[in-house]
């Protein structure tokens, strides 16, 4: 006597048991890649505001004021400083800090900085003035 069946119902049991585990192992796959791409996703937004523009490729050394997030430095015997022209309408950071996201062609905005004789020969010699507002407006070079 035989206790193998032959029957169609059988077979289709079997399809469909095998379907829902490969689904299940599919949702659980896409579960995972999900999480990982938010779990990068939240690791990546938090970098922004913790220095200055990692976009921004033509530093020159530029100093960065890690307090306000801009670069400084000196420039043609004068300090300047990053600023937010047109990067401050997408810019969601805290306020007074410079967009570490926006470039323009890889350059930011700049601005003189105010001060009695900012006069510098250095990057270095512009740390005295790096929190000094800006004299002028803002300008894309």
């Amino acid at each position: 006597v035989s206790t193998q069946s032959t029957g169609s119902s059988g077979i289709n049991a079997e399809y469909g048991k095998q379907w829902y585990q490969r689904r299940v192992r599919g949702r659980h796959l896409l579960k995972m890649k999900l999480f990982v791409f938010l779990a990068l996703l939240a690791c990546c937004a938090t970098f922004q505001y913790d220095t200055c523009n990692r976009l921004f490729t033509n530093t020159r050394d530029w100093l960065c004021n890690e307090g306000n997030l801009c670069y400084y430095g000196c420039q043609k015997g004068y300090c300047w400083s990053q600023c937010n022209g047109a990067g401050a309408i997408e810019w969601d950071g805290p306020p007074g800090t410079c967009n570490t996201r926006y470039h323009l062609n890889t350059n930011i905005e700049w601005c003189w900085l105010e001060a009695g004789s900012n006069t510098c020969t250095t990057h270095s010699d512009c740390t005295a003035f790096m929190n000094q507002p800006c004299s002028g407006s803002c300008s894309v070079g």
